[in-house]
């Protein structure tokens, strides 16, 4: 990669190395030299943007919750209504597909969690989204259920699939969101 020009070009490029990396290997293998090397920069100016380590997977990580929360809000947006198999498909996406629940749950149990408000009212527009008709507690009750079922989905489904019986992949996947669609 060639060298960034500015301050922000070469924050911006150090994050992209540093998410690309986290997707294919995780978090404890990620290592500072490696992304300086990918950006043409030194371990040091890799420090002095984000301080360390960690606060560097902590801007990896609100970059992908803040992006999840911008892709929930736009599919709102723009229909009107929240589809529940487009809501589900896209949280999918972001929690496994892009491995933001395996990330977003060794910085939540990190010492160096996210920001005590980070998430405060991030998705407080959702409920009524999914449906204008339903009493608002029930609607938050069913985008919390289908949250958390499908971050859990992607950190251990394989192993709980594994251990219920179930096949694992993408078909069944889809058919557990399917599913999960129907009761929301």
């Amino acid at each position: 990669m060639a060298r960034p020009r500015n301050a922000e070009l070469t924050r911006a490029a150090i994050l992209a190395s540093a998410e690309e990396r986290l997707r294919a290997t995780g978090p404890g293998s990620l290592r500072l030299d490696d992304i300086a090397s990918d950006v043409g920069v030194s371990r040091q100016a890799v420090l002095h943007h984000f301080g360390s380590r960690d606060g560097l997977l902590r801007a990896v990580v609100q970059g992908a919750w803040s992006a999840l929360f911008a892709d929930l809000a736009g599919l709102a947006g723009a229909s009107g209504r929240l589809e529940p198999d487009a809501f589900l498909d896209l949280v999918d996406d972001a929690a496994r597909r892009k491995g933001n629940a395996r990330l977003g749950a060794w910085l939540l149990l990190s010492e160096q969690g996210l920001d005590e408000g980070f998430f405060e009212g991030a998705l407080e527009g959702l409920p009524a989204q999914l449906d204008p008709d339903r009493a608002t507690d029930e609607a938050r009750y069913a985008l919390l259920l289908s949250g958390a079922a499908l971050f859990g989905d992607a950190i251990f489904g394989t192993r709980l699939r594994q251990a219920l019986g179930l096949p694992d992949g993408e078909g069944e996947r889809a058919a557990f969101r399917a599913w999960l669609a129907s009761r929301i």
